[in-house]
């Protein structure tokens, strides 16, 4: 997986036994709602069946089991969803950034699953989304818990950026 550092420098974690380069991320707080830093403390692998989707032209992998924040065109209402549920479907991810002014959306298109992904990411509390990055300009919020009804429910963008 991809985090951002407290620099904004995109780095990539790929092996629970390389030393950690930073030491902090960007998370979106649930409890906060917003976007803060984070201590990088540990790191976690799993192996689990992944999906590789297609934001803005840039491909990766994440757990199947893991969640996703969407975004409403519509109502600009978010929403959660699992990555499990992404193919056939058209969802609109929530991209926000270190510059930006205000939610944007990004189609999420399906291109590839395997039974088997090894998958290195910073350990999550249950209030925190993953800031990941899709371009230098955006990222996406994604987390193994889904923080839907304790902490999203009836919220739109502007609840989230301010």
């Amino acid at each position: 997986m991809l985090i951002l550092d407290e620099n904004n420098d995109c780095i990539i974690l790929d092996n629970v036994h390389s030393p950690l380069v930073s030491e902090f991320f960007w998370v979106l707080d649930l409890e906060m709602m917003d976007y803060t830093l984070t201590p990088l403390q540990v790191l976690e692998e799993t192996i689990c069946p992944v999906l590789t989707v297609n934001i803005q032209g840039f491909q990766f992998q994440l757990p199947t089991t893991w969640n996703i924040l969407i975004l409403s065109t519509e109502t600009y209402q978010v929403d959660v969803v699992e990555i499990s549920r992404l193919p056939g479907r058209e969802f609109t991810a929530f991209q926000y950034g270190p510059n930006s002014h205000s939610a944007e959306s990004s189609v999420v298109r399906v291109v590839d699953y395997s039974s088997e992904g090894v998958n290195v990411s910073p350990s999550l509390s249950k209030n925190q989304m993953l800031c990941h990055p899709v371009s230098p300009k955006y990222w996406i919020n994604i987390a193994p818990s889904d923080g839907y009804n304790k902490y999203l429910k009836g919220i739109s963008s502007g609840d989230i950026t301010g």
